[in-house]
């Protein structure tokens, strides 16, 4: 192996020979990014105590080294990955225990498979853009039509003398209005979800928003017996479109809000890690299944009786188009942990005037 370990150790792949009796005799440098492992540290222990991921090592025990053999595993360790697995026979068995037999080959494919993942969202959303165009001209005027109409009918009904008749005629236009204003946020939001993102930064207090947002959602979290904690440390200025992180921040609050029927702790921090913002915004409320949360970003997924399954999608666009990043983590009956991170990118004004620039 000697020959061969520059060759192996420069490849992006992790590779691991191993001999008959599964005794790792060679590891390459890759091995540290895919199994979490040194190179150094593994060889001349069998493979199994090398794996420290459970579901990879079920996986290979169930194979052999007399064939090639391409499997696939989700890995949690050192991260989360897909893991492509390629085992490839060197030579016949024959019982020396120093003589290799097979490479294991792992490849990371994470990022191939997110991007067809994103490439089908994709499609799904362009499907959706061509529908939400008709279905919002068709709806749309109508829907204020008879939102106009309804105000107008109130106020007339309001003139009236008081009788029973009078106030059943209120409470069913009450009804009427309310639902025709449902209705049209729900149009709203298929809108604004179908419609590309345009982003117009400008140098904003990302602490002075974080305020306002919370100031927004005071009375609704109030009203649903939700006490506020917050934690936001300064935060120096940068370029954000306001209006996106406003509706993503809003957003992710509603939703926590809404995860707590019975009342609880919402809890918001603010932060800088190196050049990067960190806002994450935590609940004990009922949490989510693995499977929710993996599907939380897919169009029309919801788990509301009332949802259009587009919010989080919104928040997911507002955070790329910042080039930034939204990480879910929750437990089901412990609460949900909602975190957005983006670069802190100054204007040219503010770096000139900075100290350090000077």
């Amino acid at each position: 192996m000697n020959d061969l370990s520059v060759f192996l150790n420069a490849l992006p792949d992790g590779i691991v020979a191993v001999s008959e009796q599964n005794v790792v005799l060679f590891a390459n440098a890759a091995v540290y990014d895919t199994l979490g492992v040194l190179p150094n540290s593994i060889t001349g222990l069998p493979l199994s105590d090398c794996l420290k991921d459970q579901n990879l090592m079920m996986q290979l025990d169930k194979t052999g080294h007399e064939s090639f053999l391409t499997l696939e595993a989700d890995v949690s360790y050192p991260r989360k990955l897909k893991l492509r697995i390629r085992i490839v026979p060197l030579q016949e068995k024959n019982g020396e225990i120093d003589s290799p037999v097979a490479l294991i080959i792992f490849t990371d494919v994470s990022r191939e498979m997110s991007t067809a993942e994103d490439r089908e969202r994709n499609s799904k959303l362009e499907t959706m853009r061509l529908l939400t165009a008709g279905v919002a001209h068709e709806l749309g005027n109508p829907l204020n039509s008879i939102i106009m109409k309804a105000d107008l009918t109130e106020r007339l009904v309001m003139k009236l003398p008081d009788s029973e008749t009078k106030e059943k005629i209120a409470k069913d236009l009450a009804v009427i209005i309310s639902e025709s204003e449902r209705l049209k946020r729900i149009v709203e939001d298929f809108l604004k979800a179908a419609r590309p993102l345009s982003f117009r930064p400008s140098e904003a207090d990302l602490r002075k928003l974080c305020e306002g947002c919370i100031a927004v959602m005071e009375p609704e979290l109030h009203a649903r017996d939700i006490a506020i904690q917050k934690y936001l440390s300064p935060v120096p200025p940068a370029l954000l479109d306001e209006d996106l992180l406003r509706g993503a921040i809003i957003n992710v609050i509603r939703n926590a809000a809404e995860a707590m029927p019975e009342g609880g702790l919402l809890i918001m921090r603010l932060e800088t890690e190196g050049d990067f913002f960190k806002l994450s915004v935590r609940d004990n409320g009922v949490g989510m299944t693995e499977e929710t949360a993996e599907r939380i970003f897919d169009p029309f997924y919801t788990t509301k009786q009332t949802g259009t399954g587009l919010g989080m999608l919104q928040i997911k666009r507002a955070m790329e188009a910042h080039s930034g990043t939204i990480e879910i983590k929750s437990r089901v009956g412990k609460g949900t942990t909602v975190t957005l991170k983006a670069p802190l990118r100054q204007s040219e004004t503010h770096v000139l005037d900075s100290p350090e620039a000077k």
